[in-house]
């Protein structure tokens, strides 16, 4: 027997082939299904061998592939874990320290400088001026003679009553004389009624005589006591006349403009001669030792404004002084521009509350009376607070909050509850400390996340050393 066989593979190899001679070769016959050669089962036998070397060698590539695979996977998972843990890039965002401060919520109105007491006298009536004893910028005592007027009308008054009254004195005169007549005919008549009597008694005379003697006594008496009323009528008329002519002269007394207050001349309108009609300025003074600021306000601002709120006064210009006051006066009634009641025709639109401004101390002529100044009143009032930036301030639809920046350098929300807000600042009531560094605001296009590192203009992270985060 001959030994076995065996191929590279370990397999035991097939038996050979038996040797076969012309004679026994089939005749070969052509049908449908057939195979075409005699060797066909050796070929499969080939095609089995190469069908499993080609699945040994997809095998290898397999693993191969998977372990390509493998290994571009761990060195992602490293690349991505590398790039999670890698600093991110910084913001260049300046910062600043949280500090305390004022807030003050204002309004600003403009007004016009007055000086303490100021006032302008008018004319009574119409008048002529007859001296101007003061001038202007002269400092005067109260009861100093400012002006002093001639009323025509008045003058001619007065005149009549002096004729009037001196009509009254003749007739009360000639009522007197009548008196004393009236009593010497009483006089008369009495002793003729005496000695009638007495006639009478003795029958020297009749009854009617004696009776007519009677009478004229009694109709002397009656006329003597008519005269008396007449006479007491003419003395109260001339009383009266009397009083008059007193009135006229103190009316005159009148048109002297006299000073109420220790001021100052700050305008004289007229000169001796000049005409003025009734209500025309004649002459304007005013305590120079105070000063007040005249305020037409909104009825918008006016709602808001009460007596004794503080305010600042300057000229309006740049670099100006600032004066300080309070309130002194509010108007309970707007009015309107064609000065009658804003509610019967001007409008609440068209109204204008006027206000009063006093300083606490005169600006010693800086401030000109009649001169525009600009008004501001502080409503609203925090001392010493704890302030930030109006533009500090975010909100994403929750509680409001700031960007804060954490002993690492990096951006984060600090939520904060604010109190008294103006245009420019805002009260903090809690969230953040003093020397906490918070961004003022946020440039244009720039969006925080926590965590981000912040640093100066300058390009340099802010807090950060070797360029991360530890």
């Amino acid at each position: 027997m001959e030994p076995e066989m065996t191929s590279e593979y370990g397999a035991q190899a097939p038996p050979e082939p038996p040797e076969v001679r012309p004679e026994d070769e089939p005749e070969e016959k052509f049908e449908p299904g057939s195979f075409l050669e005699a060797d066909s089962p050796p070929d499969l036998f080939l095609d089995s061998v190469s069908e499993s070397e080609e699945k040994r060698r997809s095998g290898g590539k397999w693993i191969m592939g998977s372990g390509v695979l493998l290994a571009a996977g761990l060195i992602g998972w490293v690349g991505y874990s590398t790039f999670l843990k890698s600093p991110a890039e910084p913001v260049a965002i300046p910062t600043m320290p949280v500090q305390v401060g004022d807030i003050e919520l204002t309004i600003t109105e403009s007004g016009l400088v007055e000086l303490g007491g100021q006032q302008t006298f008018k004319a009574p009536s119409d008048v002529t001026v007859e001296a101007v004893p003061v001038q202007e910028r002269q400092r005067i005592e109260a009861g100093t003679v400012l002006l002093a007027l001639r009323d025509r009308a008045l003058q001619q008054q007065l005149n009549n009553q002096r004729v009037e009254n001196q009509k009254a004195q003749n007739i009360l005169a000639r009522k007197r004389e009548v008196i004393q007549e009236k009593q010497e005919k009483l006089q008369t008549a009495q002793t003729r009624f005496a000695d009638s009597q007495s006639l009478f008694e003795r029958g020297f005379i009749s009854e009617d005589e004696y009776r007519n003697d009677q009478q004229a006594v009694d109709d002397a008496l009656s006329a003597l006591k008519d005269a008396q009323v007449e006479l007491t009528n003419a003395e109260l008329d001339g009383r009266n006349n009397q009083l008059i002519l007193q009135n006229i002269r103190a009316q005159l007394i009148d048109n002297q403009i006299i000073s109420p207050i220790d001021a100052v001349v700050l305008k004289v309108e007229v000169k001796p001669g000049d005409g003025v009609q009734q209500g025309g300025r004649l002459l304007t003074i005013g305590d120079p030792t105070k000063e007040t600021v005249r305020l037409q306000l909104s009825t918008l601002n006016a709602a808001k404004v009460n007596v004794n709120m503080p305010v600042r006064v300057s000229v309006i210009g740049p670099n100006s002084q600032v004066f300080t006051g309070v309130v002194s006066r509010v108007s309970p009634q707007a009015i309107s521009q064609n000065g009658g009641n804003s509610s019967q025709g001007g409008g609440e639109q068209a109204g204008r509350v006027e206000a009063e401004a006093i300083l606490e101390t005169p600006s010693n002529g800086v401030l000109i009376p009649g001169s525009s100044v600009s008004v501001e009143i502080i409503l609203e009032q925090r001392q010493s607070v704890v302030t930030a930036p109006l533009t500090a301030l975010q909100n994403d639809g929750g509680s409001p909050f700031v960007w804060l920046k954490d002993e690492n350098g990096a951006a984060q929300k600090q939520e904060v509850t604010v109190g008294l807000q103006n245009l420019h600042s805002a009260e903090i009531l809690s969230g953040l400390q003093v020397g906490d560094e918070i961004a003022p605001t946020l440039p244009p296009g720039v969006e925080l996340t926590p965590g981000t590192p912040l640093a100066d203009p300058s390009g340099e992270p802010s807090g950060l050393e070797g360029g991360g985060i530890p």
